[in-house]
């Protein structure tokens, strides 16, 4: 008999694993960047790998009832990180491009943010 194991799994798994990788969102979050946002929102989260921060963050904000919040403070650091990108395209011209494709990522993880916090309403 196979003996299976079944860990609960986070409704923002999706999200998570996308934020996780820098080649899908454009975007490098630090650990400090986590906290910090956990910490305006009422998150109080302990230094761990991001992997735990980000899921800690989103599902505790969630079960708090912040995840607005939360979500409101990850697309001020997008925007933040996307007017970054357009500075140093102006400034470095041979950069541009792939700057540039920086930046069309992390607006693509800016509406999956939006997608994901919204739901499935089939659910």
């Amino acid at each position: 008999m196979k003996n299976t194991h079944h860990e609960m799994r986070s409704k923002f798994l999706t999200l998570e694993n996308h934020f996780l990788n820098t080649f899908y969102s454009g975007l490098y979050l630090s650990a400090a960047d986590f906290i910090r946002i956990g910490k305006d929102n009422g998150v109080a989260l302990a230094m761990h790998s991001r992997e735990m921060l980000i899921k800690e963050l989103l599902n505790e904000s969630d079960q708090k009832g912040t995840l607005m919040g939360v979500v409101a403070g990850l697309n001020r650091l997008i925007d933040e990180r996307i007017a970054t990108y357009a500075r140093w395209g102006a400034a470095y011209p041979l950069a541009r491009k792939p700057l540039a494709k920086l930046s069309q990522k992390a607006t693509s993880t800016k509406s999956l943010l939006a997608r994901d916090v919204r739901g499935n309403p089939y659910e």
